[in-house]
């Protein structure tokens, strides 16, 4: 599982010629529960490339255009969701945007004793002091509650449960949080 940042994701929108989107399986599993999904959307699970073009015509998936797909990453990051895929290569076929409550391969992470070890995007975020306002908005977005207040009022991020989702600094109201290269990540 690989964890992509929003600018990513936006570039395999740029990249592919083919976007099909989907039902998230997770949400909708839970919601055929009876289980609270949190008012996180549902259609938001994308497929690229040649696998689009299989789902949409063998799997129902609806075919969508570039800025239709743009509306929904921009849907998806609002709602503080990860964009997740399960590739094992350079190339994506896949997207999830996954929540922490209903997600199975985040639920199954988080009960790691350092997810943000082996679940990454290769991103940390770091705080900009001047421009926070303590406003612990990031604290409560954080998937991997990896956001705490310290003592002089700024956020501590715990860099074993840090996922580097950015779902922290897209909610930032300041922008004062930036996304930077992880050291040491490969």
């Amino acid at each position: 599982n690989v964890i992509h940042t929003y600018d990513q994701v936006a570039t395999y929108i740029d990249k592919y010629e083919t976007i099909g989107l989907g039902t998230c399986y997770c949400r909708h599993a839970a919601l055929l529960r009876g289980e609270d999904i949190h008012g996180m959307p549902t259609d938001v699970c994308m497929w690229f490339g040649g696998n689009a073009e299989f789902a949409v015509e063998r799997l129902g998936i609806r075919k969508v255009s570039k800025q239709e797909a743009r509306e929904v990453l921009d849907r998806a990051e609002e709602a503080g969701l990860i964009h997740m895929s399960r590739n094992t290569t350079e190339e994506i076929d896949f997207l999830c945007n996954c929540d922490r409550w209903n997600c199975e391969v985040v639920k199954l992470v988080l009960r790691q004793p350092k997810p943000g070890a082996v679940f990454n995007s290769g991103f940390q975020p770091r705080i900009e002091p001047e421009r926070c306002t303590a406003c612990e908005i990031c604290v409560g977005r954080c998937p991997p509650e990896a956001l705490r207040m310290g003592e002089d009022g700024l956020p501590v991020v715990d860099m074993d449960r840090c996922f580097g989702c950015a779902v922290c600094a897209s909610g930032c109201p300041e922008g004062a949080i930036v996304m930077e290269a992880k050291p040491g990540w490969p």
